[in-house]
């Protein structure tokens, strides 16, 4: 309690440097994206045991709405809101495209203040364990080897490659953010429980329990420093939470990441453990490198990620994870936020012997 009213003091104090006199109102802008893609799926079999090969021509798109605005107080405070809407309906619950479904298109909702004391974000926002890690370069939009939002192979994978400690998601919570000083900006967050806010006037914490995890607490530090034409960069972030329920682990999850920008050049990469299963002793492991190359309106580029875990407990639902993705391929931008790209994929389940390649070529819009 002593923290979050320290937190709760650090807001009111950011507002109260200077006289906060009357300011313009905030004027909303919209922006967002539209991402399509196509692609010819090869050898994608269900491994042992399955009856049919998958899809060969596959369909995807990726497409949000975004309505942001701001408004600088005579202190020289910003004041902000945004909001991402999702550009499609969330049929979750839905038996077919016709049937009864709910309906949740409002993807983020925040607001946030910044100033010289740094940055406070509130609302269903992601945490510092999403925002704040370095992972490989890719010179795709939507297709990557981790933590991918596309992907056409992608019931081949046992349990996926992510080295990026999302655990909180959208939950609803408490962001802040320090200026950076001598390349260094700390980030801290605080989410009651892994859940969003179901209303206008809903508190989720408003009954302890409601939730497997509560309590979830992100902290992250990254580094920036240039000289003579080279960019380095470099992440830590860690997620905790605690468990509610018979037979769950607390969440201990961090992952690093660093990368070096040189002459168009840019290499990246990270490691990441996850100990969050409904199990003891998940020892989730994942870790991804890449390179790209940008010259003119072109990038090139390919990457490559691994994941493993160990089976523990099948009844629980820890099941054996041996992963392993690299994708590849060139994008050219056709200007005004036009992008078009053309990608390799191939990626392999170990575990439930399952492969799988995919020759995709991505067209984007952003606005």
């Amino acid at each position: 309690m002593k923290k979050l009213l320290g937190t709760t003091a650090l807001v009111a104090a950011a507002f109260a440097t200077a006289p906060a006199m009357a300011a313009d109102k905030i004027k909303m802008k919209v922006g967002g994206y539209f991402v399509g893609a196509i692609a010819a799926v090869f050898d994608a079999d269900l491994g042992a045991g399955g009856a049919t090969d998958e899809r060969t021509i596959r369909f995807a798109r990726e497409a949000e709405i975004h309505f942001k605005g701001s408004t600088t107080l005579d202190n020289g405070v910003e004041v902000g809101v945004k909001f991402e809407l999702e550009g499609g309906d969330d049929q979750s619950g839905a038996g077919s495209p016709n049937a009864a479904a709910t309906f949740d298109n409002l993807d983020e909702a925040y607001i946030w203040v910044e100033g010289a004391f740094g940055e406070f974000q509130f609302g269903d926002q992601d945490g510092v364990g999403d925002q704040m890690p370095i992972v490989a370069p890719s010179p795709f939009l939507e297709h990557f080897a981790n933590d991918t939002d596309l992907d056409p192979i992608g019931g081949v994978f046992d349990g996926g490659i992510n080295t990026v400690p999302d655990f909180s998601g959208d939950s609803t919570k408490i962001i802040y953010f320090t200026p950076r000083l001598a390349g260094f900006q700390a980030g801290l967050s605080f989410a009651p429980e892994r859940s969003e806010l179901s209303g206008d006037e809903t508190y989720s914490d408003a009954i302890s329990g409601d939730d497997t995890y509560e309590n979830i607490f992100e902290a992250g530090l990254t580094w920036e420093y240039g000289f003579n034409g080279v960019d380095l960069g470099a992440s830590f972030v860690y997620v905790t939470a605690e468990d509610n329920g018979i037979g769950v682990n607390d969440v201990d999850d961090w992952a690093v990441g660093a990368s070096v920008g040189f002459a168009g050049f840019t290499v990246g990469g990270a490691y990441g453990e996850k100990e969050s299963a409904s199990s003891g002793n998940e020892e989730y492991k994942a870790w991804d490198i890449g390179v790209t190359y940008g010259t003119g309106p072109w990038t090139f580029g390919v990457e490559y990620a691994a994941a493993d875990r160990d089976e523990n407990n099948a009844l629980l639902g820890v099941q054996e994870i041996d992963d392993t993705a690299i994708i590849g391929g060139v994008a050219y931008s056709l200007g005004g936020g036009a992008n078009v790209s053309l990608g390799y994929k191939y990626g392999e389940g170990d575990a439930n012997n399952r492969e799988g390649s995919a020759l995709f070529t991505e067209f984007g819009v952003k606005f």
